[in-house]
């Protein structure tokens, strides 16, 4: 009798879910009823704590630039945008960066770690004048 795989979907690609990511490959990165997926919208993980040392020119943007792909070499990656969630029918589904089309991913297990969006409460000269 066949296993039923299951499906661990991580969305977002930045600290939180390449972490998450790795250490979800530590854990099961050998088991062949585990199957691991990444969605971000970029195919690249951005150390930004040393973005003033590449402003500054102390160091070059190529070395707090990973690829995805490198960092989480057990995780299937999607370059897309979360278009919907769908949690009673555990389907997520993505709009393409890359060729433009729509796809549908089916999970098991959803991790959500796609970051956070600064709130400015309707102050629009903060909103105007911040850097976030």
């Amino acid at each position: 009798m066949a296993r039923y795989k299951k499906k661990i979907v991580i969305l977002g690609g930045g600290f939180a879910g390449v972490e998450c990511a790795r250490q979800l490959e530590a854990s099961f990165g050998n088991e062949p009823e585990i199957d691991l997926v990444m969605v971000s919208e970029d195919n690249f993980l951005l150390f930004t704590p040393m973005l003033p040392q590449v402003a500054s020119g102390m160091i070059e943007t190529r070395h707090i630039v990973l690829p995805i792909r490198t960092v989480c070499k057990k995780t299937k990656f999607y370059e897309g945008r979360v278009k919907n969630i769908d949690p009673y029918g555990k389907l997520v589904t993505l709009w393409g960066t890359g060729d433009k089309r729509s796809i549908s991913i089916h999970y098991d297990y959803l991790v959500v770690a796609l970051g956070s969006e600064t709130n400015f409460f309707g102050m629009a000269d903060v909103e105007k004048h911040a850097y976030t």
